[in-house]
């Protein structure tokens, strides 16, 4: 049996097969890098877009809770004036 060295020896060329694994590499790091610019730009439009909508959303609340409140005075003045007339009568 030869003597082994124990010390880990690393071939130092490049091959073709070097080659092709770091294009395929590179490649895929920017079709990720393109994929990833992609969703972050989705969710920035849906936010724009939700934004839009919530403030919608809010002034319909607003102007509904305001036909509430004038409906609630409509009906409290109501109630005084049968409140004034009943306590008339007596």
């Amino acid at each position: 049996m030869p003597p082994q060295d124990s010390k880990i020896k690393f071939d130092k060329t490049i091959n073709l097969g070097h080659l092709i694994t770091i294009g395929v590499f590179l490649v895929t790091l920017l079709l990720q890098w393109n994929m990833m610019d992609k969703r972050v730009a989705i969710l920035e439009e849906f936010r724009v877009s939700q934004r839009e909508r919530d403030q919608a959303q809010d002034a319909t609340a607003r102007d509904k809770f305001q036909e509430v409140r004038d409906a609630l005075t409509d009906l409290r003045r109501s109630i005084d004036k049968v409140a004034d007339k009943v306590g008339a009568g007596k």
